[in-house]
């Protein structure tokens, strides 16, 4: 059975989509799914630099033509794989984002668990996941900008027929009401991580503050997007 895609969107830059990605992605792994984290912001890739993953060759190399998927999925913490890119301007005009779909259902096949990193915002290298996707997961902090700039990703998202499963909520300050911010948003509040400056320095945080409320939250995100994959009765996305 072919496994489930889920990509990880938002509106504004810094508001934590790599970081999402990447602990839940180990999660998911620590929960006995097959999980991969794929980069695929495109021109402002990271995953690698965060992940500490110095492997050849990469997406972008795939993308291009140049290289096959197998060759570019490297091992990360605790054994999750990754297909990380690469942030040169040189990748970025060779790769041809075109391609995502393939290598995504490619992925499928041989992964539980699919999980897309994205850029800010809505470009094509979104699109394509977005569409494809068994599950959009939002991420925005709590300010009033990143709110809206995330219910217009939401907007955008449904009109390619895109699953918004609901949204993550970071740097979250004790004052915050979740449930007014949810309402606000529109979607089902999946997770909430608090802001801890000391816990984010040292990514991944899952591995690196096990006992902290965000790794805790992230933990939480990996078992509820575990139930989805194993729920028989969730409608997933056709294959054209």
């Amino acid at each position: 059975m072919a496994g489930d895609v889920y990509t990880v969107a938002g509106g504004k830059g810094g508001v934590g989509k790599t970081t999402t990605a990447v602990n839940t992605a180990i999660a998911l792994q620590d929960a006995g799914r097959r999980t991969v984290v794929v980069d695929a912001d495109l021109g402002m890739t990271n995953l690698s630099e965060l992940l500490g993953i110095d492997h050849e060759p990469r997406l972008h190399d795939v993308l291009a033509g140049e290289a096959e998927i197998g060759d570019a999925i490297a091992e990360g913490p605790e054994g999750v794989s990754v297909l990380a890119g690469r942030g040169t301007l040189e990748s970025f005009a060779e790769a041809d984002p075109s391609n995502l779909q393939p290598v995504l259902r490619a992925l499928k096949r041989s992964f539980e668990a699919v999980i897309v990193d994205t850029g800010a915002g809505l470009s094509h290298e979104t699109l394509v996941p977005a569409g494809m996707s068994d599950g959009i997961v939002l991420v925005t902090t709590p300010d009033e900008v990143s709110l809206t700039d995330a219910r217009k990703v939401g907007e955008l998202a449904e009109r390619v027929e895109g699953r918004i499963v609901g949204a993550v909520l970071t740097k979250v300050r004790d004052d915050v009401d979740v449930s007014e911010v949810g309402e606000e948003l529109g979607h089902e509040i999946l997770g909430v991580v608090p802001q801890d400056d000391v816990a984010t320095a040292d990514e991944p945080l899952v591995i690196t503050s096990p006992d902290s409320y965000a790794a805790q939250a992230y933990r939480r995100l990996g078992t509820k997007l575990a139930d989805r994959i194993d729920d028989p009765t969730i409608e997933r996305p056709v294959e054209s």
